[in-house]
Order: structure tokens, then sequence, then C-alpha cells
């Protein structure tokens, strides 16, 4: 019983510092991240971790602590997002009218990703915070490369039939094995913010340089082909906007270095995994034929879709593994024309906000990281869902939102002072 008081004193102490000082919740949001097997089962496929719970708290402090209002360019994003989740909403009643709901797991995925989208930014609302949920996810990040390097140490590579085990074996309980190449694109991401966010109180860039370049390589070391170059396409962007011409040479090189390495270790696994064939198909982990039973899906109901969360039911029965593995082919075969269209409008605004920021003297580095995400969210949706509610994207976009209000804000503020509060004028003049 005493037991059980201290315990509960200790979850109400920890919850109003949490509280009254989110910025430590936030680091723990950001480590909790790192640690996906640390989870609460609720049936087969839906999982209750810390930052789940964390996540709830935070919307309960957000009503009772009123936010900072909506800079312009996180609105816009706003509003983009807002009617495309509620296309799905209303994808998911007319389901249920017509006695085909979606589902679950792929409704509570939409609506957790979806509160993720609105409440984080709005919760990171300043630099101070920001510099928290960076400082935890990279702590997050170093425990989740040692836990991959734990599942598949150096010795474990030989012995396997192909690149596909290796790949399953470094992949968590609760993950897919694509879902460690999503985690990398927000810790890369997230070693980006990093140095801008702590390059005012120390001087310390390369740090920050090599740990983004680290996250950036974990990908390719457990053979997630398609996230790799995606966020190899990214890095290069950013180094070319912000003219980093030594770092693209060194993100090259440590490239080549890792290809040499698992040559040496495993030579046989290297080359299943780096051979393809475009015309037939050959290497692409049965792409082709997936895209092919989507295109089928499209054609039958091109303007409405089969309905939300109607993916995995529609193309199982064609026998084609149940997902298109193409965010914009899964949205077109569930929401249709319309959704597509929305969702193809939802990725503009962040490419629309990168850009102003990039334009902006004073935010250009910014905008660069905003546009190298999105460069890299949309190449890997060809080959994953990457953009359609899936969490650790969304958290690496709701990151971008937050930048971009924290970066209007500053502006904002900056003008103020320039101006100068109202200069008084002699009352002689008006006599």
């Amino acid at each position: 019983m005493i037991l059980t008081i201290e315990v509960g004193i200790a979850i109400l102490v920890a919850l109003a510092i949490f509280c009254t000082k989110p910025e430590y919740g936030l680091f723990l949001y950001g480590f909790a991240l790192g640690f996906p097997d640390v989870a609460l089962a609720l049936g087969d496929a839906i999982n209750i971790r810390l930052d789940d719970l964390l996540l709830l708290l935070f919307l309960l402090r957000a009503m009772v602590w009123i936010p900072a209002r909506l800079a312009p360019q996180q609105r816009k994003i706003f509003v983009g997002q807002t009617i495309f989740f509620f296309a799905c909403l209303l994808s998911v009643a007319v389901e249920s009218v017509l006695g085909k709901p979606s589902a679950p797991y792929e409704t509570a995925k939409m609506i957790g990703c979806a509160a993720i989208a609105l409440i984080l930014p709005r919760l990171v609302e300043s630099e101070r915070r920001l510099r928290f949920l960076i400082a935890g996810l990279m702590a997050g990040g170093f425990a989740l490369v040692i836990q991959v390097f734990q599942r598949v140490g150096a010795g474990s590579l030989t012995g396997l039939a192909n690149f596909q085990e290796f790949k399953s074996a470094a992949t968590f309980t609760t993950w897919n094995p694509n879902t460690i190449g999503q985690a990398s694109m927000l810790l890369v991401f997230s070693a980006g913010v990093g140095a801008i966010v702590f390059s005012k109180s120390h001087n310390f860039g390369w740090i920050w340089a090599c740990l983004g370049t680290g996250f950036a390589l974990l990908p390719l070391f457990v053979f997630v082909r398609g996230t790799s170059i995606s966020i190899a396409a990214a890095f290069v962007l950013f180094l070319c906007l912000t003219r980093r011409w030594t770092w693209l040479l060194l993100f090259a090189g440590a490239c080549f270095a890792v290809l040499l390495y698992l040559h040496s270790v495993d030579r046989a696994l290297l080359e299943g995994a780096t051979r393809v064939d475009v015309t037939s198909g050959e290497g692409f982990s049965h792409r082709f034929e997936r895209w092919q039973a989507a295109g089928e899906a499209i054609r039958s109901q091109p303007i409405l879709g089969q309905g939300f969360g109607q993916e995995w039911n529609y193309l199982s029965e064609v026998g084609s593994g149940g997902r298109a593995h193409n965010a914009y082919l899964s949205v077109w075969v569930e929401l249709g024309v319309g959704g597509i269209a929305l969702f193809l409008a939802m990725i503009y605004q962040f490419y629309s906000v990168g850009l102003s920021l990039f334009r902006n003297p004073q935010t250009t580095g910014w905008g660069a990281l905003v546009l190298a995400l999105i460069l890299a969210a949309c190449i890997d949706s060809l080959g994953l869902p990457t953009l359609y509610w899936e969490k650790l994207p969304i958290i690496a976009l709701s990151i971008a939102t937050a930048v971009a209000g924290i970066c209007e804000r500053d502006q904002s503020e900056l003008s103020t002072d320039e101006i100068g509060p109202p200069q008084m004028e002699p009352l002689s003049q008006h006599i």
C-alpha cells in the first residue's frame, strides 16, 4: 500500500514537472523514440510506447495552457494537413455507413499521426524547447544505433542467405525493416537542426555534421536501399544549397568506405543488394508487380477510391501482398483522385515554406534543411508509404513546422526591434 502511494506521488510530481516545464517532457519524448521494443501490445498490431503516453500528456496540457498563435507559414502547413486528415476521416465514416469499416490499425495510426502533427509544433514554440527535443532525439538515436549493432554485429554478416534476412535481423520486434530507414531520416534532419540551434553557444558544428553523416549511413549498413538513396540525395542537396563542398566530398567518401567494408565482410550480400534491373524489375523486391496491382485498383475506382484503410484488403484479394509500397499509389487507391490531389497539395506546402525560408538570408540554413527533408521523404515515398501517416516521418515534418513558426516569430521580433518604439513629436509643432 505504501509503495503504491509513493509510486503515485512520484507520477504526480513527474506530471507536474512535465506540464510546467514541457522541455523536459520533450527531451524524454525524443529519447523514448530510441527504444521501440519497450511497448505495451494492444492486440496483434497496435503497440503503446512511452512517447505515445507523453503525447497524450502534451494534449492534456494544451487544454490548460494556451499555445502561441500560429505563424502564417505554420498556418499554411496546418491547413493542408487538416484538410487531408478530414478527407481520411470522411472516407472512414462513409465506409462505416456502407458496412465495410476500415481496419482499426490503419485508423488508429492515422489519428495518432494527426495528433503528432497537431500537438508537437504547438508545443515546440521556442528554441529552448527545440534544443531539448533535439538533445533527446540524439540520445535516443545513439541508443537506437547501439541496439541495431547488438542485433547484428560484424560477425553476423556471414551465414545469411541474402541481404533481406540481414535487414530483418536488424529490425526491432515492433518495427518493419524499413522503419530503421525512417528513423535515420528523422535523426539526420534532427542533427541538422541541432547544428543550427546549438551553434550560438557552442562552436562544434563539425560534431553535428559527423552525427548527421553517421545516422545517414545507418540504413546503408543494414541494406535499407531505397531510404539510403533518399537520404543521400537529400544530404547532397543540403550541402549544395549551403555550399559545403568539403563536406560533400567527405560524405561521398564515407558512403564509399561503408560499401567497401560490406564488400570485404560478405561480398555475396552486397552483390545481392546492388543487383537491380529496371527493365525486368529484378532486385526491386516485387515492387513492379505491386505497383501494377495498385494501378489496376486505381483503374477500377479512379475517382472515389476503395476507401481509407482498404488497400490491404483489396490488394490481398488480387494476390499482390496487400501493400502498394508507394505512398502516392496508396493514397490514390484508397482516396481516389481527390485524395491524391490533397496529398500533393499538403506536400507542396512544406516545399513552399522551405523555399520561403531559404530565400531569406537570415533563415537560409533552415530552408535548406526543410527542402532536403521533403526531398528525402518524397523520394522514399516512391517505394514506401513514408508520407502516408507514418509516425517517424510525421515527427520530422512536425519539427519542420515548428521551425517555420520559430523562424517567423524571430523575424517578427527582429523587425519590431529595428523599428523601435513610436517617437513623440514636439508639442510646439502642433501649436
